[in-house]
């Protein structure tokens, strides 16, 4: 599903190096790192917003860079949910919601009754159907990043890439959100990855983690949370 082959991340120097990896359908990841790790940097070259400094990187069999030439095969294969999201003017939930569908609407880009019904349903999902007509620019941080979600889980595409979407969330909303995501992936045999500092519910979900120090990615499972720290730290 996403294939990394001596890949060398960055803007204008190195600041991460991954020699072999691959990450497979169906799972939930966590990129774990210090601040300033890369972590951010990582995830934009993954959705193609950066171009590679050296190496390969397969998304569902793509190379990187020709989706980063082909927005509209990019828009069908990668979902890419950013930290911070400020909002559009006059712009109701349901509407920015629903432009996670025009990469499948018709030529005049108008949603069909399955279009609408799809985001009515992750509306219900994510349970923030009560937000359907509030302007996006009114709504607080944290149904912001519920919003960023739910336009990305109607997008439908293989990947999904999320940078700390827990981050503006209280303790129950990061556990549903963590939830529905596990769902979701395991469902639709997606293969989703996020940045998280929330190392106690990526442990406690036993998520596969992707510990990002040192300029390399260290691929944990099952091990405690000293361990883990040990690593992010000793390579840091």
């Amino acid at each position: 599903m996403i294939h990394f082959k001596q890949t060398q991340i960055g803007y204008l120097q190195t600041i991460c190096t991954i020699n072999e990896l691959k990450l497979e359908a169906g799972k939930v990841y966590a990129l774990l790192g210090l601040n300033g790790a890369g972590k951010s940097t990582l995830l934009k070259s993954m959705a193609a917003q950066l171009p590679l400094l050296g190496g390969e990187l397969l998304l569902n069999e793509y190379p990187v860079a020709q989706l980063r030439k082909d927005a509209a095969l990019r828009a069908r294969q990668i979902s890419f949910v950013a930290s911070h999201f400020d909002g559009v003017e006059h712009l109701q939930v349901q509407d920015y919601i629903g432009l996670g569908r025009l990469p499948y609407a018709n030529s005049f880009g108008r949603l069909s009754r399955l279009d609408e019904q799809e985001v009515r349903q992750v509306m219900e999902l994510l349970n923030i159907q009560h937000l359907a007509h509030k302007e996006t620019r009114a709504l607080s941080d944290g149904e912001r990043q519920m919003v960023s979600l739910a336009r990305a889980f109607v997008q439908d595409t293989p990947i999904l890439l999320l940078d700390e979407p827990a981050s503006y969330l209280d303790f129950l909303n990061r556990e549903n959100l963590l939830l529905s995501l596990l769902s979701w992936a395991k469902q639709s045999n997606k293969c989703v990855v996020l940045s998280s500092h929330d190392i106690d519910l990526c442990l406690e979900h036993q998520l596969p983690i992707l510990a990002l120090a040192g300029g390399q990615i260290h691929q944990l499972l099952d091990l405690p949370k000293k361990e883990v720290l040990s690593i992010l730290l000793k390579w840091s």
